[in-house]
């Protein structure tokens, strides 16, 4: 019995905390907010194929027509073969993956051929 309502307690505790973080469409910055800083290793081996952050900010600001100004990374996890980045984008956050020097939505398949 006692594991069964452990079992219980984690399903939902974490359904509530997902429900959570999927309500808030929209990013609440303070004003002093600073970006988190990349290694500088990784993005000196990453430039030599344009896959560094500023290029992602740039790639991101196209897609979703608007300034380079309005892209604010809350989150960035990177190894020199792929990274996930947390970002806010005029309000709003999106997730976005790089694989080798292609970026991507973190959503999107690149092999899925159907579309």
């Amino acid at each position: 019995m006692k594991k069964f309502l452990t079992a219980v307690v984690i399903v939902v505790s974490t359904m509530t905390f997902a429900q959570q973080t999927e309500k808030d469409s929209k990013c609440d910055l303070p004003k002093d907010y600073q970006e988190p800083k990349p290694d500088k290793k990784i993005q000196s081996w990453l430039k030599r194929g344009d896959a560094t952050i500023e290029d992602l900010r740039k790639h991101i600001a196209v897609e979703n027509d608007c300034s380079e100004k309005d892209v604010v990374f809350l989150r960035i996890s990177e190894q020199k073969g792929n990274g996930m980045y947390s970002v806010c984008v005029a309000g709003k956050p999106m997730k976005y993956k790089r694989m080798g020097t292609v970026f991507m939505g973190a959503g999107e398949n690149p092999f899925d051929v159907t579309k």
